[in-house]
């Protein structure tokens, strides 16, 4: 069985065959010359939850690509980009064999954009509740020579000024994505938002705050008085808003990084009790079995 990594960090994902790279903050990976992609699937995620320690943008050229995104499943198809955040959990699930993608990564400081804030609020909120989002046959040629041109421009080793140029490069994709956000924000119905964004609203937060503390807080209670609400409302309108109950989307943070730690065969069962903030060895071993099925060594060596 192929190890999962446990943190996939820049320095990892550079060391890849076909990753072109600078200085390892700055990764660009395709397969846009391979005939087959079967033995090119293991990019971003492998077969196990990963947690990563950078952004990356994925473009999907042809075909379908499936993920698990912080718990959720997603596809993307042709002319779409899907924007992984820094910390997210997330799982390669397959591609088909017509897939063609390209990705680029890095650390969020790296290609700080300071202009336009509010474009930039804006969007983040938007990718945090929706990470995918559809480009135009003309602005995907656009990103695509876009991208090409960043690809060359890492290749020119002797160019002290590879950064900057990046930079450019970096800024106008940026630019392009706040527009066309902008442009879906415009075209959707504003009286169906504003009838659940309070409540959208409010599950955003909470997800928000569980990413932020899941492995220190597992009582629904704790996430209510952060968010200034009682257990019974925040658990009723998550339910409403996502289909699962509050306590639900805790637990499964909590498993989904528990596996991420035992597949990375770093840590022995009692680091990842402690890691995760449970009183003992034995509370974590139950509590995994509850969700899982399996005890946390039977899902380590399986």
């Amino acid at each position: 069985m192929k190890q999962a990594y446990w943190d996939l960090d820049l320095i990892r994902l550079s060391a890849e065959n076909t990753v072109v790279h600078l200085n390892k903050e700055f990764i660009l990976i395709d397969n846009l010359d391979f005939s087959e992609t079967n033995d090119h699937t293991d990019y971003i995620f492998t077969n196990h939850p990963v947690k990563v320690s950078f952004v990356s943008v994925i473009l999907c050229l042809a075909g379908q690509i499936r993920f698990r995104y912080n718990l959720q499943e997603i596809e993307i198809c042709v002319n779409d980009v899907f924007v992984v955040q820094k910390g997210t959990i997330g799982e390669f699930l397959g591609m088909s064999k017509d897939a063609r993608i390209v990705v680029m990564a890095f650390d969020p400081e790296y290609f700080r954009t300071v202009s336009q804030i509010e474009a930039v609020m804006t969007t983040q909120r938007r990718l945090h509740h929706s990470p995918c989002f559809h480009l135009t046959d003309e602005r995907m040629e656009e990103t695509l020579t876009i991208y090409r041109l960043m690809k060359a421009k890492i290749l020119e080793k002797d160019n002290p000024f590879r950064k900057g140029a990046l930079l450019g490069y970096a800024q106008a994709l940026a630019y392009n994505g706040y527009y066309q956000q902008y442009a879906s924000l415009s075209s959707e119905n504003e009286k169906s938002r504003e009838k659940t964004s309070r409540k959208q609203e409010l599950y955003d937060q909470f997800i928000k705050e569980v990413q932020r503390n899941y492995t220190k807080e597992r009582n629904i209670s704790f996430y209510a008085n952060e968010l200034c609400v009682t257990s019974k409302y925040l658990s009723q309108v998550v339910h409403q808003v996502s289909g699962r109950f509050a306590s639900e989307w805790i637990s499964e943070f909590v498993i989904l990084e528990a596996k991420a730690l035992l597949k990375s065969r770093k840590y022995t069962v009692q680091q990842i009790a402690d890691m995760l903030h449970f009183a003992n060895q034995s509370f974590f071993g139950v509590y995994f079995k509850r969700y899982t099925g399996y005890s946390p060594t039977a899902y380590k060596e399986m």
